[in-house]
């Protein structure tokens, strides 16, 4: 089930006092509105009462596309660890033993965001990591004078699969990845997704390449 509580917030900018809602759980089937608040992020998005002012907010949430059989867990860095142990440890607190759950642990809201939209679209995060390295390689060589601070998938409008490249919070460019994508996955071997590593991030995929060459 989805659950939420509200909490007690206090305006940055006004020190207004305020209750904003917080999703400890959302489960997709039970709530399918919510699906849309966590890709446009308004589930992290508090607007002051008093002042008007608009921030976000970091909180852990786990996402449960249920449908698809899909739990990502939105946590801080710290809290990495501990939730691995939850997923995949021996002790763990969610019973998944008759359902090939394909779990993930993330670590901000554009990543949870971009979780759902590869999934969504029948993709490989790993590959998609190992396309990102390819791009930020070329990025370096090639583009120089282009500063990006990080590459995101995505679809556009004719349902292309992208990498968003972001400086600053904005978008400055795009790639289109399809033909990159289908190249990475070909000379890629993989097991099963729903049996691989929970944490799947550019380290995971750095980690992964220096495995092969040894």
């Amino acid at each position: 089930m989805s659950k939420h509580h509200k909490e007690e917030i206090v305006c940055p900018e006004c020190q207004h006092k305020g209750n904003f809602e917080i999703w400890d759980s959302i489960n997709t089937v039970l709530n399918p509105e919510m699906k849309e608040k966590v890709l446009n992020q308004s589930i992290f998005s508090y607007t002051c009462p008093n002042c008007g002012e608009t921030f976000q907010l970091a909180y852990s949430t786990l996402y449960h596309q249920m449908e698809n059989l899909i739990m990502i867990y939105l946590v801080s860095e710290s809290e990495v660890k501990k939730t691995q142990e939850l997923f995949c440890g021996e002790n763990t607190l969610f019973d998944l033993s008759t359902d090939k759950y394909l779990k993930r642990i993330v670590t901000s809201p554009n990543q949870l965001i971009e979780k759902i939209q590869i999934f969504d679209a029948g993709k490989d995060d790993r590959i998609v990591e190992l396309v990102k390295l390819i791009v930020t390689d070329y990025l370096h060589q090639n583009c120089p004078d282009q500063e990006f601070d990080e590459l995101f998938f995505a679809t556009d409008d004719s349902e292309n699969n992208i990498l968003v490249i972001l400086h600053d919070g904005d978008i400055t460019s795009t790639v289109d990845i399809d033909s990159l994508y289908e190249k990475a996955a070909s000379n890629f071997s993989l097991k099963d997704i729903r049996d691989d590593d929970v944490v799947i991030n550019r380290d995971w995929i750095l980690n992964r390449l220096s495995e092969e060459d040894e």
